[in-house]
Parts: structure tokens; C-alpha cells; sequence
């Protein structure tokens, strides 16, 4: 018998996914010890995660989107948490675009989720660090985090991925661009969009390059000079090749560490598909930090 605790965010898919979660909490608890909370607030939920050493957990394990996961991890270690030696997260996909959903090659049926949740098939994830914090999928700072930012979280809930196109269509349409400046290796660029991938897929389920959470290294685009033709070039990269290194308008660097300055204005950011912050400037850099996470 394993311990396992289960939070769930209700935020996530406003609450659709509930009997989802629930009947999973149930299978689990036939032949284990699980405690399961449900979270509608970042305080009720950064509560939970304050005593979760207290509970002396085998699993944790989130149900929720990749947001879920990433604000998760960051709780775990900003709480000093120390895993045992086989701790491990689970996921449970119930938000948006659930890229670790692929990631991790999960199935959507219960019986399938219960078994990798029950299973030792660990694997040690990458995790980035942005500032003084991390992520595990993505961070993007400029042009696609304006998107997030604009974005309501209540019509996010409602909408779902159709919210994202209709934001980007708008962000498209009327395209405004803030001049970032990036140091990579000593080198300076001006560039209107970074984004720095920990993952193979963006936007849904569409690979944009060759590596995965599971790799010891970090990719980071740069986007020189955004214009509307431009990223219509980079759609057509993505959907029919998987590889936006293709172009040669974007700088496409494997380097540990990177520095981005907003020039005298705030940068915005997103981090795993959600909003994270404004910042006058940015830093990305391997983090040395891992945890194990269950996987097909």
C-alpha cells in the first residue's frame, strides 16, 4: 500500500472534470491510503502544499492543466519539501491544452491513468529555472505571453483552446511589438519574442523540435524582427515539419543560460501556457533540480 496525496484544481476546466477526478480517487483508494483536496484558490491551494510533508506521501498527484504541475513543483520546493527516495508526481490531465499529456504519453481512460499511478515506471524530469522560479514544459517572454496575459480566466474556463485562437488572431491582426534585448553566450540580439522549450510540442499537441522534459538540455528560440508573414512562415514549420530551427530569421540556441532585458519596460511572461509576471528583466538557465515523474 502507497500513500498518495490528490489536489486537484478546479480551476483548471471549471469543475467539468470532477466526477473524472473523483471516480480515479476512488479506484486508487481500494488498495491504497489516499487524501485528496480540492482547490479553487491559489491560497487554498499554496495551504495544502505548506503541510504536505506531513503527510509522509509516496505520490503526489496533480489533476489540472500543465499550469497545475508547474505551480506544484515550485511549491514543493520553495517549501523545502524532500521526497523519499521513490517519490514520484502523477498527472492527471484536466486542463486546456495539456501538453504533458503528451509528453508523457498518457491515455485519457480511467483504468489506464489508475494503472500509471499505481505503477514504478519513473523518469527523472529537466526542470528550468526563470528567475526564482521554474518550469517544466515552456516559458515565453513577449509576443506570446502579451496573448496569455490578455487573456480572462473566467472565459479561459468557458472557452477553453478557442480563447487562445481568438486571442491570437486579435494579437495578430493588430500586431505591436516590444523590443527585447538578449544576451546569449556574451552576444547580444534584439529580438521581439523568446521562447525557451523544455518540451517537444507548443500550442496543442504540435512539435516545434526534437527534445522532451526527460533531456538534459534546454532550446530557445529567438525571434528577430516579428512580422505577420513571418510567424504564418513559422506555422507552416511547425505543422508540416515539427522544426522551427528551419528558419533562419529565428536564432535557435542550446545554450544553459540566457539574459533578456526589457529595455527600460516590463516584459511580460508565461510559463507552462500560464501567466507568470512582469519583469524589467529575465534570466533562463539550468536549474540542476529534478523530480520523477510517472510515465506510460
Amino acid at each position: 500500500m502507497m500513500k498518495y496525496c490528490i489536489i486537484y484544481n478546479k480551476n483548471a476546466s471549471s469543475g467539468r472534470k470532477s466526477k473524472f477526478i473523483k471516480k480515479i480517487s476512488d479506484e486508487l483508494s481500494k488498495y491504497n491510503d489516499v487524501s485528496f483536496f480540492e482547490t479553487e484558490s491559489v491560497d487554498k491551494a499554496e495551504a495544502v502544499f505548506k503541510n504536505i510533508s506531513k503527510l509522509n506521501i509516496d505520490r503526489l498527484v496533480v489533476a489540472g492543466g500543465d499550469g497545475s504541475v508547474s505551480f506544484a513543483i515550485n511549491k514543493l520546493i520553495k517549501n523545502n519539501f524532500v521526497p523519499k527516495k521513490d517519490f514520484a508526481i502523477g498527472y492527471i490531465p484536466a486542463g486546456t491544452a495539456n501538453l504533458l499529456q503528451a509528453e508523457l504519453n498518457l491515455s485519457k481512460k480511467i483504468s489506464k491513468i489508475v494503472q500509471i499511478l499505481q505503477s514504478n515506471n519513473l523518469k527523472q524530469t529537466n526542470l528550468v529555472k526563470i528567475n526564482n522560479d521554474y518550469f517544466i514544459l515552456m516559458a515565453g517572454i513577449g509576443w506570446d505571453a502579451t496573448i496569455v496575459h490578455s487573456i480572462n480566466s473566467s472565459l479561459k474556463k468557458l472557452l477553453g483552446k478557442i480563447i487562445f485562437g481568438y486571442k491570437g488572431l486579435q494579437k495578430f491582426l493588430l500586431m505591436k511589438n516590444q523590443k527585447l534585448k538578449v544576451n546569449i553566450d556574451g552576444q547580444n540580439h534584439i529580438a521581439d519574442w523568446v521562447l525557451c522549450s523544455n518540451t517537444n510540442y507548443y500550442a496543442g499537441h504540435y512539435k516545434i523540435n526534437k527534445t522532451n522534459i526527460f533531456d538534459n538540455k534546454i532550446i530557445t528560440y529567438v525571434f528577430k524582427d516579428l512580422t505577420r508573414i513571418k510567424i504564418l512562415y513559422y506555422i507552416y514549420l511547425i505543422i508540416f515539419f515539427g522544426d522551427l530551427s528551419k528558419s533562419t530569421s529565428v536564432i535557435t540556441s542550446y545554450s544553459s543560460e540566457l539574459k533578456i532585458d526589457g529595455q527600460g519596460k516590463k516584459i511580460p511572461i508565461q510559463i507552462d501556457g500560464d501567466k507568470y509576471q512582469y519583469c524589467d528583466n529575465v534570466e533562463l538557465r539550468k536549474s540542476g533540480k529534478y523530480f520523477n515523474i510517472l510515465t506510460a
